[in-house]
């Protein structure tokens, strides 16, 4: 799916004031990166390094992994379509609704493609596929499983491979990661993004963890250069300067919370519970689409239009919490939206 993502204020004319389309961090790219970008900039003249392997070993090193344990890649989403590669043809099920691209890799690579509702996913789940995916939290829904429910269901499934994409796993207090679990998960693949907090998805940079004969099936399709110098140099910075890209999770979803419950006291909107910064409402006048080509032109806000995602309705939406003063501008004009 190349159209249809979040995060596509270019395809406006007009200015978007407030992004609740991308559940990227809303703080912006921080000025210590951004100086350190610019000055690396005259590296681009030459190739980077081919298979990331510095980035690699301080990845590895900061998780208290092995050696091997890591593969840096281009986003997540590179990581999602090498794994699909690797596992050419095989049986999955994608749990659902969820990221668009496991489907999709899937099936770019001859996979049967099974599905299972969120709702309906329990530690006790037996699978019978060769791999299952699931976004923890996930994506588009912000609910999340923990640790306990999270290595049961593992546990349960010896011979069916996890792919658990992490992606917002900094922005929930109701799940962990897995990375420190992967000694004794065999059938684990841990996706992680490093664009998501450090405001960085321009720059697509990610990483794939597991034991290391798992991930070296993995490691087998990646292609060299892969990941280009200024990623790198960002996730250099990153790792050297870990605290300036710390974001107290328990306050956002404070303010989540608040824009959750201004949305649900409006008559007009059905709004779902979340574990993370961002959550789904349904729009019950109209549509997603509607919705959010109206607030674009009329207020410069844009949101995600969620009715694309596997299972949803014409008025699902996304949005994802920012600052206080630009969720009152959300709020207000979804009130006109109900007069509209």
């Amino acid at each position: 799916m190349i159209q249809g993502h979040g995060d596509d204020g270019y395809l406006f004319d007009q200015q978007v004031k407030a992004d609740f389309s991308s559940n990227v961090w809303y703080g912006g790219l921080q000025a210590g990166l951004k100086e350190h970008l610019s000055n690396k900039i005259s590296g681009i003249d030459h190739y980077p390094d081919a298979g990331a392997a510095k980035l690699q070993a301080l990845l590895e090193s900061q998780a208290s992994l092995p050696a091997g344990s890591i593969l840096v890649t281009n986003g997540g989403t590179e990581a999602i379509y090498l794994v699909a590669q690797a596992f050419t043809g095989a049986t999955t099920t994608v749990v659902v609704p969820t990221f668009a691209e496991y489907e999709d890799a899937c099936k770019l690579y001859r996979h049967q493609v099974q599905y299972l509702q969120w709702d309906k996913l329990t530690p006790d789940t037996t699978f019978t596929t060769d791999l299952v995916f699931i976004c923890n939290p996930n994506n588009p829904t912000g609910q999340a499983l923990d640790e306990k429910a999270l290595q049961q269901l593992i546990t349960h499934n010896k011979h069916t491979v996890f792919i658990i994409d992490e992606a917002y796993i900094q922005f929930t207090l109701h799940a962990v990661t897995m990375l420190p679990h992967l000694h004794r998960l065999p059938n684990v693949l841990v996706l992680r993004s490093m664009t998501k907090t450090c405001c960085i998805p321009g720059l697509r940079l990610g990483y794939v963890a597991a034991r290391k004969q798992l991930l070296d099936r993995v490691r087998a399709f990646r292609m060299p250069w892969s990941v280009n110098s200024l990623a790198l140099e960002a996730g250099y910075y990153i790792l050297e300067h870990p605290e300036q890209f710390t974001i107290s999770a328990g306050g956002l979803l404070q303010e989540t919370f608040r824009l959750w419950e201004a949305i649900r006291k409006m008559p007009e909107y059905k709004v779902h519970a979340s574990h993370t910064h961002f959550f789904l409402f349904e729009t019950l006048t109209g549509t997603a689409a509607g919705l959010k080509a109206w607030l674009m032109e009329r207020h410069g806000l844009l949101i995600r239009d969620a009715s694309n995602f596997y299972g949803l309705e014409p008025g699902h939406c996304r949005v994802a919490c920012r600052s206080a003063a630009d969720n009152k501008l959300l709020i207000t004009a979804l009130r006109q939206w109900t007069l509209y």
